[in-house]
């Protein structure tokens, strides 16, 4: 396992469990320890108690976590349990040898590309565990504090709900049906396989609980999102609800699919990929899947060739260390940019380049892909051909 596979620190779990009260306790009086008064004790004693639980919920001892002060701040959290309160007893943890340093922090101007930047790593210690020796998995339960409905900007910074939509009866509708579905799986038989022990153990609870997600604005739409979603395919199929297999309903490449269907029409491409992953690029391992995808669909949407190099070549990537994610982005002219540009050098080149490498490459998927498609040679000489090629538009 390399360092970036170790994941991020989420404070999304709460116990009451004894043992977990008692480490919490131990934590805030640490933290009061040298001062007259402790503000707040019980908001702190319950930040304790979340902390000690979901660090106690991660199947590994190692883990990232950062401290810088603008991960808590108010004006630029990512996450709604990223608190000074967290911060303040996480560093607890540090004082009193639950968790140690195991890796400095690599800033991302001295990191490698393919590995990105990276907060410091830590290492629960074997003190801590011997903390919670009788707590088990049934007895933890997700954050209720967790908002059902979640607004961020387009920078990923935690935005309060407008009061106009707080007060609406979508806002009141959805939250009602979040917590009638969360409970519907929490009070059901949620297991799955263990791959170690071949048994059926309790899902963790957070996995089932869902949130619908704004990015910007709210308004029409808003993902539905839960960490279930996230996991491997395999770790999915293995679940069963009251000894019921589940099912797993995936669209695997839907835009290129919606493409072939709106070309073809629906029912004449039984299978449409056995040529091959479209969103690989083996030419370019520096950029992940995720990141192919991005570049590959602004591909298929651009007016013409040159457009879409234009528009990829300002491609920025980087690693999201709240959702354990690559990210990779294209900008307009004036927008502000972050992390680092996937095309260092002569960017509108190498832009025309990888467009070249996956319309034309003799290897790619996307040659047999085209052909099926669009059944000609191709040429993009002229806007009008390409958006022809792209999305079948005249």
């Amino acid at each position: 396992m390399q360092l970036k596979d170790f994941t991020y620190l989420r404070i999304e779990h709460y116990s009451g469990h004894s043992e977990v009260k008692a480490a919490a306790d131990i934590l805030v009086d640490h933290v009061a320890s040298g001062k007259s008064f402790l503000k707040d004790k019980p908001g702190w004693t319950k930040a304790a108690r979340k902390l000690v639980a979901s660090l106690w919920m991660r199947e590994g001892d190692m883990f990232r976590f950062g401290t810088k002060k603008d991960y808590f701040s108010a004006g630029s959290r990512k996450q709604v349990w990223l608190t000074p309160k967290t911060l303040k007893l996480f560093k607890a943890m540090l004082d009193l040898g639950w968790v140690s340093k195991a890796y400095d922090a690599i800033p991302p101007e001295y990191a490698k590309k393919q590995q990105g930047g990276l907060v410091t790593i830590y290492c629960r210690s074997l003190s801590f565990r011997n903390l919670l020796k009788s707590l088990t998995v049934e007895e933890v339960e997700a954050d209720n504090d967790i908002p059902l409905v979640e607004l961020k900007d387009s920078e990923g910074v935690l935005l309060p709900l407008p009061a106009k939509y707080v007060e609406s009866e979508s806002y009141r509708k959805t939250v009602a049906v979040l917590q009638r579905h969360y409970q519907l799986l929490i009070t059901s038989d949620v297991k799955s396989l263990t791959s170690s022990a071949n048994t059926f153990e309790c899902i963790d609870p957070l996995m089932l609980k869902y949130q619908r997600k704004w990015k910007g604005n709210t308004g029409n739409g808003g993902r539905f999102y839960s960490p279930f979603v996230s996991m491997p395919k395999d770790e999915r199929l293995s679940i069963t609800i009251n000894n019921q297999p589940v099912g797993s309903w995936d669209f695997s490449q839907l835009h290129p699919t919606l493409l072939l269907l709106i070309q073809h029409g629906v029912g004449v491409e039984p299978n449409m990929f056995a040529t091959g992953d479209i969103y690989s690029m083996p030419e370019y391992p520096d950029i992940p899947r995720s990141g192919h995808k991005a570049l590959i669909n602004t591909i298929f949407n651009a007016k013409s060739k040159e457009s879409a190099a234009k528009s990829i070549a300002t491609a920025r990537m980087w690693y999201d260390l709240f959702d354990d994610c690559w990210v990779l982005q294209t900008y307009k002219k004036n927008e502000r940019r972050d992390g680092d540009p996937v095309w260092s050098e002569k960017p509108l080149q190498a832009a025309r380049a990888y467009i070249d490498d996956f319309l034309f490459s003799v290897t790619h998927p996307s040659r047999m892909w085209l052909t099926r498609a669009y059944g000609a040679t191709y040429s993009y000489s002229t806007a009008a051909s390409w958006k022809k090629q792209c999305i079948g538009v005249t």
